[in-house]
């Protein structure tokens, strides 16, 4: 073992969670004592080859994994938009899910990982400036130019941010970000959500990760709403394109900002474009027309690109799949499966 037991432990840990596994499910498994990996888990007691070995099936990594495991990292900045009866046990195994994307990548991307180039821009206690102004000067930090964001995925990507899609479904979460202090950001966004609700989020995450230090409490929540909504839909360009609040109107505005149509209303009522009597009954069209539940004139889903750009790249180097697929603590079966399949048909 050339790796340091608390590194091996540190795999382990996130492998077993990921997988959704219980340290009994291990033990059936494996046949290694409870204790034992307990004791292993915690970096309390080493294992013997033929054990790793075991644990290395059981969890369906290349030979030779935890000889391997990278340095473990610092906690993460972490967090994610998810619903209110989210079980605990769910969000630990989706954090654990970021740690693991979160190393593969670093392991893919290697020298090609840039700095990213966003800016963490805490809002100030004083609240002198609003969620709204952070937006505008990370627009300026990206160099995105006034208007509608057409690939907004494209946009966070060429910032430095690691995106991909996950099937954060079960766990009743739309996105997880996290942000080690040595790597690169990177955002996990459910495959299962509308194309509309996917770019809200990402821009919700975004502000996260840019504004917030501690994990979210409900007012960090509403600060990221704002910040999305701000960030997609500026004020001044906003206010330009509205033309009133009957349906043909806010179609025109959902199809121009790529947006959902709730996101356009909700927009158009903080800036007191609409009553509150008029919000309230666009709400209640929306949810008894089905137009909530089924966005009209839905967008195509953006699909993120750099950790398949880095591995195609590899590819033409000579670098065999197998070996990728190594680095990214994967049998290629899988590795296929997630980083060289036509996202269009996954």
């Amino acid at each position: 073992m050339t790796s340091s037991l608390a590194d091996r432990a540190a795999l382990l840990r996130t492998l077993r969670v990921a997988h959704g596994l219980t340290q009994a499910d291990l033990v059936e498994a494996t046949k290694i004592s409870q204790a034992a990996l307990s004791k292993a888990e915690r970096a309390r007691e080493d294992l013997d080859s033929d054990r790793w070995a075991a644990l290395e099936r059981a969890l369906a990594v290349p030979s030779g994994s935890f000889a391997d495991a990278p340095v473990a990292r610092s906690d993460a900045r972490v967090f994610h938009r998810k619903q209110k009866t989210t079980p605990e046990t769910a969000l630990k195994r989706i954090r654990a899910e970021l740690d693991l994307t979160s190393l593969r990548a670093s392991q893919l991307l290697g020298t090609s990982a840039t700095s990213p180039r966003l800016r963490r821009r805490s809002l100030p206690e004083d609240g002198f400036d609003t969620p709204a102004d952070i937006a505008a000067l990370v627009r300026r930090d990206l160099d995105v130019a006034a208007g509608p964001i057409g690939d907004l995925t494209a946009v966070v990507e060429a910032a430095g941010v690691v995106v991909l899609t996950a099937d954060l479904d079960s766990a009743q979460v739309d996105a997880i970000a996290g942000w080690p202090d040595e790597t690169v950001p990177i955002i996990l966004v459910s495959r299962h959500t509308s194309a509309e609700r996917q770019r809200f989020t990402l821009a919700h995450e975004l502000g996260h990760a840019v504004m917030h230090d501690t994990a979210a409490s409900p007012l960090h929540e509403q600060q990221a709403d704002a910040f999305a909504s701000a960030f997609l839909m500026p004020e001044r360009e906003f206010r330009r394109d509205w033309a009133g609040s009957d349906l043909d109107a806010l179609l025109r505005l959902k199809r121009l900002w790529r947006v959902s149509l709730g996101a356009v209303i909700r927009r158009a009522f903080d800036l007191d474009l609409v009553s509150d009597r008029e919000y309230r009954g666009l709400n209640v069209t929306l949810a008894t027309t089905g137009m909530r539940r089924r966005e009209p004139e839905p967008l195509a889903v953006e699909i993120p690109t750099m950790l398949r750009r880095a591995v195609e790249d590899a590819l033409s180097r000579g670098v065999t799949a197998e070996q990728l697929a190594r680095s990214a603590y994967m049998l290629e079966p899988e590795f296929r499966a997630t980083f060289l399949e036509d996202p269009h048909h996954a």
